[in-house]
C-alpha cells in the first residue's frame, strides 16, 4: 500500500546562515530572497550592515545592532554584509510582503438603485433639519438650529441591484417659521432618521437629534444675545470619507434695541458641518441674516431676529449614502 506524504515544503526557506570571519570585512552571499519582513540576528556585539541587491541594483540596506527588523520592498537575489566584529549572522524570513489596494469611495445624493458589487463599508445619513426663521421685532426671538440627521456605518456584501432612498433635506422657515424636518435614509436593511427643523418664536427649541447617533441643533437662548453653536453627532466609526462628526445648526442672532448679536456656528467636524445661524438686527434699518445651509446630513441654521426683518432659516443636507469597496 502507498502513502501520500501529508507534509508539503514551504516554498520559502525560512531562514539563511552567514559567518563574517573577520570583522570589518565585506562579503557576499548569493541567494534569492523573497519580498517580506526579514529579522536579522547575529552573534559577537556590534554593528552589522546588510546590502540587498537584485543582480546589480541596490535595493536598500538593514543597519544596526542585534536584532535588526527590515522590511525588503522587493526580491533580491544577492547581498552583502560586513561586521564590526567576527559574528554568525541568520537572516530570517518573518512575514511575506502581500500587495494591496486602496479602495475607492462612492457617494451618492438622491435615491437610486446601487450597481455596485463586492464587500463595502457604507455610512448612511440621514436628512439634516432645517433652522427656524428669526422673528421680526427689536427684541425679537431668533430662529432655533435644526439638527442633524441620524448615521449608521455597516459592512455590506453588495449584489448589483439595491435600493436606496436618500433623506429629504429640511426647509429652512421663513420669517417667524418653523424649520421642517428631514428625512429619513434607508439602505440594505438600515435606516438613519432625519433630524427636526428648529422652532421660530420660541426659545430653548432646537431641532431634535436624528436616530441614531444625530446632533441636536443650537437652541436660541433666552437672552435675545448670541446665539448657541450647534451640537455635533457621536463620531463616525469608519473613517474613510473625511466626517468625523455630523453638526446641528446653529441658533440665530439676536437683537435688543439697538444691537445686533451674532448667530451660533454649526456643530460637527470633518467635512459635513452644520449650517450657522444668522446674525441678528437691531437697528430700524437693519435686515437680520439667513442661516446657512448645513452639509450632507446636518442641520441647518436658525435665521437672525431684527427690527425690519427676521431672517430666515437655513436648509438642512440632503441624506446621503458613501461607500468604499
Amino acid at each position: 500500500m502507498s502513502f501520500t506524504n501529508p507534509i508539503v515544503e514551504n516554498p520559502y526557506p525560512y531562514a539563511y546562515a552567514v559567518t563574517a570571519v573577520a570583522a570589518n570585512t565585506l562579503y557576499e552571499a548569493v541567494e534569492s530572497l523573497v519580498a517580506g519582513t526579514y529579522t536579522i540576528t547575529f552573534t559577537g556585539g556590534g554593528t552589522l550592515n546588510v546590502d540587498f541587491y537584485n543582480g546589480t541594483t541596490y535595493i536598500g540596506t538593514a543597519s544596526g545592532t542585534n536584532p535588526i527588523l527590515y522590511n525588503l520592498g522587493t526580491q533580491a537575489t544577492n547581498f552583502k554584509f560586513w561586521c564590526t566584529t567576527t559574528s554568525n549572522i541568520v537572516i530570517s524570513l518573518t512575514a511575506l510582503a502581500l500587495t494591496e489596494t486602496s479602495g475607492t469611495i462612492y457617494t451618492y445624493t438622491s435615491s437610486q438603485t446601487i450597481t455596485l458589487t463586492g464587500d463595502a463599508y457604507c455610512l448612511l445619513v440621514g436628512g439634516g433639519g432645517g433652522g427656524g426663521g428669526g422673528q421680526i421685532n427689536y427684541s425679537g426671538i431668533p430662529g432655533n438650529g435644526g439638527g442633524s440627521g441620524g448615521w449608521q456605518t455597516f459592512r455590506a456584501n453588495l449584489t448589483g441591484n439595491l435600493a436606496f432612498v436618500s433623506g429629504s433635506a429640511g426647509s429652512g422657515g421663513a420669517q417667524n417659521s418653523n424649520g421642517s424636518a428631514g428625512g429619513s435614509s434607508s439602505f440594505f436593511g438600515y435606516t438613519a432618521g432625519g433630524g427636526g427643523g428648529g422652532l421660530a418664536g420660541s426659545f430653548n427649541s432646537p431641532g431634535s437629534a436624528g436616530s441614531p447617533n444625530g446632533a441636536t441643533g443650537g437652541a436660541t437662548p433666552a437672552t435675545y444675545m448670541t446665539g448657541s453653536n450647534g451640537g455635533s453627532s457621536t463620531t463616525v466609526n469608519f473613517p474613510f470619507w473625511g466626517i468625523v462628526q455630523l453638526g446641528g445648526g446653529g441658533s440665530g442672532g439676536g437683537s435688543t434695541g439697538l444691537v445686533s448679536y451674532a448667530g451660533g456656528s454649526g456643530g460637527g467636524s470633518g467635512t459635513d458641518l452644520g449650517g450657522a445661524g444668522g446674525a441678528g438686527a437691531g437697528s430700524a434699518s437693519g435686515t437680520s441674516g439667513n442661516g446657512q445651509t448645513g452639509g450632507y446630513g446636518s442641520g441647518g441654521g436658525g435665521g437672525g431676529a431684527g427690527g425690519i426683518a427676521g431672517g430666515s432659516g437655513g436648509a438642512g443636507g440632503v441624506g446621503a449614502l458613501f461607500i468604499v469597496i
